[in-house]
């Protein structure tokens, strides 16, 4: 399937992107100002999105989006059954030497955070 999904940059998105922080490098114990500017996309099989914002060493964690809708074909025409053909043979050998399945849906590996040990997870409030 195929989702657009919209997002809304709130004030409170703005005002953290906006807001100049301090960050410890662990690599050299130095210290550099920064901002939170990088939008993050975690896309869940159900067409849902789970979006961050990323910089300064922390993900912070801003809102889950419904798509808006879903076309049956992608931007150039393709239709979904077309991406299946070309990339299903990959997915299986990618998801064999993973040890992993491709149906069902593992929830508990998808619907979770993965990141560096360095990095700080908050959520905007």
């Amino acid at each position: 399937k195929f989702y657009i999904t919209e997002l809304n940059i709130t004030p409170k998105m703005k005002a953290l992107a906006y807001k100049k922080q301090s960050y410890t490098r662990p690599e050299d114990g130095r210290r550099k100002t920064c901002y939170q500017t990088t939008f993050d996309f975690g896309f869940l099989p159900n067409g849902q999105v789970k979006v961050w914002l990323e910089g300064c060493g922390k993900y912070t964690y801003v809102t889950e989006l419904s798509p808006t809708s879903t076309p049956e074909m992608d931007y150039k025409g393709n239709s979904s059954t077309a991406y299946k053909h070309d990339y299903e043979d990959e997915l299986n050998i990618r998801a064999k030497n993973a040890n992993a399945t491709l149906r069902p849906i593992p929830w508990d590996k998808v619907n979770s955070i993965y990141t560096s040990k360095n990095y700080i997870v908050d959520q905007l409030h």
